[in-house]
């Protein structure tokens, strides 16, 4: 099943990404995917992401919606993006899922992306709405995340390669908040049901979400054998949570999604 598919994606949607793992190319894959089906699509961020090299890039604090409708009409795949930013990690850059300069790009206010969107109703965007500075995991900060509240549809994403590693820095960002909410000691070894209730926690995962927003967790993976019995231990965790809709794993390299629970 494709990516889009399997998260129930739709067309004119706005998707916030949120979590750790993968987000920024879950996104990108989103736009490669969406945009070949013939939808017009805008890959967009309200915190920071690398300077793409070689797609299409619109930088205005407060675009104009009909510049964003000539520009798509060309071409259906835009980035967007308030201004150039501060210099990036080179390293973090090169392992970015598009080419990308290690210049990170401002984001636009989630207000912005709202009023964007209610101008534009047959354009899908794809909003990476949280920073997790490439870590596995995450527990958000008060100011986190930055989630438009006209949000259609929010994507919670976790790293299946946390599992079994310890609950620190290397993998989890904000360790130490991540192990207050969870209950339990810095370096704990990381379990399906850990990563379920991080996930599910009200100052979690599911933190900032807005009302009207469908929610779904994806389970990323990379290289490397499938971890089919571990995700699905999370999904069962993940049952007794009304607000989840649905939970899918993917590869992200590959773009192979298999959706594991839906309501």
């Amino acid at each position: 099943m494709g990516l889009a598919a399997a998260l129930g994606v739709r067309a004119g949607e706005t998707v916030a990404l949120v979590g750790a793992g993968g987000k920024t190319t879950a996104a990108w894959r989103l736009l490669r995917e969406l945009s070949a089906s013939g939808q017009q699509v805008v890959f967009t961020t309200t915190t920071r992401i690398f300077c793409p090299r070689e797609t299409r890039l619109l930088l205005a604090a407060r675009p104009d919606p009909i510049e964003i409708a000539r520009w798509l009409a060309e071409e259906p795949a835009l980035v967007l993006a308030a201004a150039h930013g501060e210099r990036g990690d080179a390293d973090h850059a090169a392992r970015c899922p598009y080419p990308a300069d290690p210049v990170k790009l401002v984001g636009l206010e989630p207000e912005v992306v709202g009023d964007l969107a209610r101008a534009l109703p047959g354009v899908t965007w794809l909003v990476e709405a949280d920073g997790a500075k490439g870590r596995l995991l995450k527990a958000p900060a008060e100011h986190e995340p930055v989630v438009p509240v006209t949000a259609d549809r929010a994507i919670i994403v976790a790293g299946l390669g946390a599992l079994g590693a310890p609950l620190d820095e290397r993998t989890v960002h904000r360790p130490e908040r991540a192990a207050w909410l969870l209950g339990v000691p810095a370096g704990t070894p990381i379990t399906p049901a850990l990563v379920a209730r991080l996930i599910a926690h009200p100052a979690g995962g599911l933190k900032g979400l807005p009302p009207r927003a469908a929610v779904v967790v994806l389970l990323a993976r990379w290289d490397g054998p499938p971890r089919d019995e571990e995700a699905a231990e999370v999904a069962r965790h993940l049952l007794s949570e009304t607000r989840i809709a649905s939970v899918v794993q993917a590869n992200l390299r590959a773009g192979e999604a298999v959706v594991l629970m839906r309501r």
